[in-house]
């Protein structure tokens, strides 16, 4: 069955609990500008501190379920906003805030058509997107792009954790190395991050990129499907569950203690809540 998303601006605060009270379970924000999340068996509703709210679920149901919170709906693809032509690559990085995992930083290149059928299958910012559906689009994604067209640099925690000391220096080289295995391009974005310094021509950073340029949301979208892959492949090394995000990590750095398995493997050893247990 098809999934669609709509997006609301005012959305009904008490039917929102309502949802609660009827099933729905609370599950964790995966990053700051969410409010919380909300859970059935094939729905997913993201509330942002913004006041926007987003509806995941199956085609013939969202429109069903934004009728029932209210509010005014938004346009729906709002990765395509900039009006862009020409060859454009987009750069993005995923696990940077998480306590475990290293870093993984994804380029996507495409031209006018390409870019124009990474719309169709409605390409966003993967924040608004389902772990489920993230992979089931970055399969979409480098098959409309082909092997050539995209590129994703990994670093495992303990490559990572040799850079501690100079975290930006070492983003700044792994996104210029994956615009350069792509080539030229007319436009070159990256997502905006602090100290971010990339030389090369036609680049620029600019906050938000990955809301505004469908390169960037398609690079984003591949960062995070390669990020949930490196977490499962740590998890079975670890013998549990590593939870994404930095919120709700003390049961998992506990154990990583007890069993003792080497942190540097596994987390990122200058984080501070890392830093009290080792």
């Amino acid at each position: 069955m098809e999934h669609a998303t709509i997006s609301l601006a005012g959305a009904d605060k008490d039917k929102i609990q309502l949802l609660l009270q009827k099933g729905f379970k609370k599950i964790h924000a995966t990053n700051l500008y969410e409010e919380m999340r909300l859970k059935s068996d094939d729905t997913l509703i993201i509330c942002y501190r913004s006041g926007k709210t987003v509806i995941q679920a199956k085609k013939d149901y969202t429109q069903f379920m934004a009728e029932f919170l209210g509010g005014k709906i938004k346009k729906n693809n709002t990765a395509g906003k900039k009006e862009t032509k020409g060859t454009i690559i987009g750069s993005d990085e995923s696990l940077k805030g998480d306590t475990f995992g290293g870093i993984i930083v994804a380029s996507v290149k495409a031209d006018d058509k390409k870019r124009e059928e990474l719309k169709e299958i409605d390409v966003r910012d993967s924040k608004e997107i389902t772990d489920t559906v993230i992979i089931k689009l970055a399969a979409k994604i480098k098959n409309i792009l082909g092997k050539d067209s995209y590129y994703i640099y990994e670093k495992m925690p303990e490559s990572y954790n040799q850079y501690t000391e100079n975290t930006t220096s070492l983003l700044n080289s792994m996104h210029t190395r994956a615009i350069k295995e792509l080539g030229d391009a007319n436009l070159i974005i990256i997502d905006q991050y602090p100290g971010a310094r990339i030389n090369i021509k036609n680049a620029k950073t600019e906050t938000k990129a990955e809301s505004r340029y469908t390169e960037v949301a398609a690079a984003s979208i591949l960062a995070r499907e390669r990020s949930l892959d490196q977490l499962e492949r740590l998890s079975e090394k670890a013998g549990f569950k590593l939870p994404k995000g930095s919120t709700h990590v003390k049961d998992a750095l506990k154990k990583i203690k007890e069993k003792g398995l080497d942190p540097e493997k596994y987390a990122k050893l200058h984080f501070r809540n890392v830093k009290r247990y080792f």
